[in-house]
């Protein structure tokens, strides 16, 4: 197995679900505006995989895919891309762009998923990020992005994950590692590295992540402060007798902390 060819595969297999995901950004959106999102934005993209799928969800939906990064956008060029028809590629816009000042046309929905604007370690870099978006949405239009914390994020430990590709594929671990957490700056490094099951063989460091863990009230604050008229708080739930997350989202004012939490904050543009 060839790295470079196979560890976008690997990722995806591990921490996104984009057909389900794009369902649940648009439910974000119709609670907040009673209307479908159809002009969407995908920032920090990578393999554009969630605009894929969005573009498949409803024959009016557009996207633009943004990322800096070639290897992830040739990945999904060769094997995203070609899932589309011939008309749904024309819906899709894959740009090589730096979200901090890249200009697209206005669309009703951004997001930045799987953390990645945690890469923007200063109030200078997040808010120039924030005001982008702010000016490339319609009014209704919504940011959104994902949030962890919990104290279990804020030390070092490591997770694994048994992940099968299907029926006759390859299985193996996924493995994130969080290397530290400094708690005067809030900055933090993380890993991926995956176990294959049919072999001893372990590729570590497949994806490292140099990072500052922003805080929802640093957040909130922040995209209030370049315009945005409102914030909401989507929480996840947890299990029957368990602290694991269940996967539903609700709006939430208030919460109790728990050790390891994931939240979606979504900026109104009203």
């Amino acid at each position: 197995m060839r790295r470079a060819l196979n560890k976008y595969l690997l990722y995806e297999a591990s921490v996104t679900d984009p057909k389900d995901d794009v369902k649940l950004f648009n439910r974000f959106y119709r609670l907040a505006f009673l209307k479908d999102a159809h002009l969407y934005r995908e920032d920090f993209c990578g393999t554009f995989a969630h605009s894929v799928e969005w573009i498949k969800l409803h024959p009016q939906n557009k996207s633009y895919s943004l990322d800096l990064s070639k290897e992830p956008l040739n990945y999904g060029i060769k094997n995203h891309l070609i899932r589309l028809s011939q008309e749904e590629k024309k819906r899709l816009s894959i740009r090589r762009q730096n979200v901090l000042h890249a200009r697209t046309p206005k669309v009703d929905l951004i997001t930045s998923m799987n953390f990645s604007y945690s890469c923007l370690k200063t109030k200078a870099e997040l808010k120039k990020y924030f005001q982008n978006a702010f000016r490339s949405l319609h009014k209704k239009g919504m940011l959104l992005i994902d949030v962890m914390g919990g104290s279990e994020v804020q030390a070092p430990n490591i997770e694994r994950t048994k992940i099968s590709l299907g029926r006759g594929k390859p299985k193996f671990t996924y493995i994130w590692e969080q290397k530290n957490f400094d708690a005067i700056n809030h900055e933090a490094r993380f890993a991926i590295h995956f176990q294959m099951a049919d072999s001893k063989r372990k590729l570590k460091n497949v994806f490292t992540y140099d990072w500052r863990l922003w805080s929802l009230p640093e957040l909130q604050d922040l995209m209030k402060e370049v315009g945005f008229d409102d914030v909401h708080i989507y929480w996840e739930g947890t299990r029957r007798n368990s602290e694991e997350g269940n996967g539903v989202f609700t709006r939430k004012k208030s919460v109790a902390d728990c050790e390891v939490w994931i939240a979606y904050i979504a900026g109104i543009k009203a």
